[in-house]
């Protein structure tokens, strides 16, 4: 997962704690978007989490000026990455609606690999060998999850494989914007677009809300926004390289609340195919702090 780097204000303590609140905050998203979408269309959820999400971001654009941090001169590229957005977040939540939740967390944290990978492309970027075995160390430990081939096999996890890839490339193009767009067009325009597109679907497969199921909608979106703030917060004080390794507690927090709500665990393959992944992400957090320390050894005059 590509990351912003941090200010000189360093507080690593601080940065690893809001980091870890903030993955734990992303996992309380998808656990309730989960237990939403067993009884209610995934268009209901959306504009509800979308319309939430935007409650807990907009304020922000006051740091940035505002309405005039909106403005842009490639809105091409920003629609395009919405609707790549829009496409993730119901991707998503459709294979939530039938996967446990500690696997299909494994395969999204494949995204930085896929992300390693695409930059080659994208970048034009210099991948080495460690890190390209890395990429396939975690191609294996998706495939361990899915068992593509055998009787459990389950078609429902070519969503968060989707979801994966998609992120990937996301997270590319905020590389490509940053260079001239601001923080604020860069996060809401797809967060608008996730809740305007659902506010078209949304009245054609609306069902009664119960008080219940409204509150879990909510927190889905409210936890969302929240979490993209902690983890913002997050990369003020501390490094990348230092926070990128705890991006991997989600899968604790995603067991924990699979268990918790929904009464389910990984399997014993699972859980080597998600040792795999985890191994992989740390080979590549690992090549890319070596590479860090390697520009900043170089002599400068």
């Amino acid at each position: 997962m590509s990351h912003p780097t941090s200010p000189h204000a360093d507080n690593r303590p601080l940065g690893i704690a809001l980091m870890i609140l903030g993955m734990i905050t992303m996992c309380v998203t998808d656990a309730a978007g989960k237990w939403v979408v067993q009884d209610y269309n995934v268009a209901q959820l959306n504009f509800c989490r979308g319309f939430f999400a935007l409650l807990v971001l907009l304020p922000t654009a006051r740091s940035e000026g505002g309405l005039t941090a909106l403005k842009t001169k490639r809105p091409w590229a920003h629609g395009l990455r919405s609707g790549l957005l829009v496409c993730l977040a119901y991707a998503w939540f459709f294979g939530l609606a039938k996967l446990p939740l500690a696997e299909a967390t494994a395969i999204g944290l494949c995204a930085p690999l896929c992300m390693t990978a695409l930059s080659v492309v994208v970048l034009k970027e210099k991948v080495g060998p460690y890190r390209w075995g890395a990429v396939v160390l975690g191609f294996i430990g998706m495939l361990v999850i899915i068992r593509p081939g055998t009787a459990m096999f389950d078609p429902m996890f070519l969503f968060p494989v989707f979801a994966a890839v998609g992120y990937a490339t996301y997270m590319l193009t905020n590389r490509i914007l940053s260079r001239t767009e601001t923080v604020t067009s860069i996060t809401l325009y797809p967060q608008a677009a996730i809740f305007l597109v659902s506010a078209v679907i949304a009245p054609f497969v609306w069902q009664p809300v119960t008080a219940t199921a409204f509150f879990a909608m909510a927190v889905t979106g409210l936890s969302a926004g929240l979490g993209h703030l902690l983890l913002s917060f997050a990369f003020r004080y501390a490094s990348p390289s230092v926070l990128a390794p705890f991006d991997y507690t989600a899968l604790v927090w995603a067991a924990l609340f699979g268990w918790v709500l929904f009464r389910q665990l990984p399997d014993q393959v699972a859980l080597v195919g998600m040792a795999f992944i985890v191994a992989a992400g740390l080979i590549v957090i690992y090549r890319e702090a070596v590479a860090a320390r390697r520009i900043v050894s170089v002599p400068l005059g």
